[in-house]
């Protein structure tokens, strides 16, 4: 698939997760709304419960971004999406770079209780995040 049809399908895909009534369909399963306060790699966020009732995708939105990188700024926040897999290790759906927008991890399919992780940040070593909000 080309590059411009990939970013297509993304802005496709993530346009349909911001739905009419805000950042996430109207029809989906859960969602929370929170702030991140000078996060360094590897924070955890809290963690949620997908019962999988929807095949909707499972995203996080940031705004009112900033790094400790005076310089620069904030450029991006690495998040890692896990799956709590008790007395076993944690299965990882993926990492996707936030630039202070919107970033999505598809249908993980599968019921249990997720987090995400801060896995690296673009500019300086913390980042503060005014909005936050997942919904899956």
């Amino acid at each position: 698939m080309s590059t411009r049809r990939r970013n297509a399908a993304g802005v496709v895909a993530g346009v349909a997760l911001l739905g009419v009534a805000g950042i996430t369909p109207a029809s989906a399963e859960g969602q929370f709304e929170s702030h991140i306060s000078w996060w360094t790699a590897p924070t955890e966020s809290h963690r949620w419960t997908d019962n999988n009732s929807s095949s909707d995708y499972t995203g996080i939105y940031f705004s009112g971004c900033r790094s400790d990188d005076e310089r620069y700024g904030y450029n991006y926040a690495s998040l890692t999406l896990w799956k709590d897999i008790p007395g076993a290790p944690d299965r990882k759906f993926g990492t996707r770079d936030n630039y202070c927008g919107w970033v999505d991890y598809g249908d993980p399919n599968s019921a249990g209780n997720y987090y995400f992780q801060l896995s690296d940040v673009g500019n300086g070593d913390y980042i503060n995040i005014d909005y936050v909000k997942v919904g899956w």
